[in-house]
């Protein structure tokens, strides 16, 4: 059984909300200026593909033991795997944050608050090398 967990991308996603909607707004004030269909059809067409792109995402520890970066509707995202065997050391770097160092670089998840620490629990569970790093206050 996979464990999910929801991100949390705090308030970008209200500018992406924001920014779809002044889209949408522009192009139907552009409908009332028949003269280039074409244009209005291409307009309509990049906001409706623009507001699918920008999804939610959730975070799944699957049973092979892989981070899998779930996106809810996937329209040109492509889902992430990250190997719970390669995780070196874990940290908190905000309430939304974990910052997960990796053999080869390194991985900043925004994780609901609630969930940071079953999530920090379930991976040292997976795989007991990996450290948590304390917070410095």
């Amino acid at each position: 059984m996979d464990k999910k967990f929801k991100a949390h991308n705090g308030i970008e996603n209200l500018f992406w909300t924001a920014l779809a909607i002044v889209l949408l707004i522009a192009i139907v004030l552009k409908l009332n200026d028949s003269s280039n269909i074409w244009a209005n059809i291409l307009y309509f067409t990049f906001t409706i593909l623009f507001i699918l792109s920008t999804t939610i995402k959730e975070y799944v520890i699957t049973d092979l033991n892989f981070i899998e970066i779930r996106f809810v509707l996937r329209l040109f995202s492509k889902n992430k795997r990250i190997p719970v065997g390669d995780i070196l050391g874990i940290k908190k770097q905000k309430k939304n944050q974990i910052r997960i160092d990796l053999v080869r670089g390194f991985e900043i998840l925004r994780v609901s608050p609630s969930d940071i620490d079953a999530m920090i629990t379930e991976l040292t569970d997976r795989n007991p090398r990996i450290k948590v790093i304390k917070e410095v206050e």
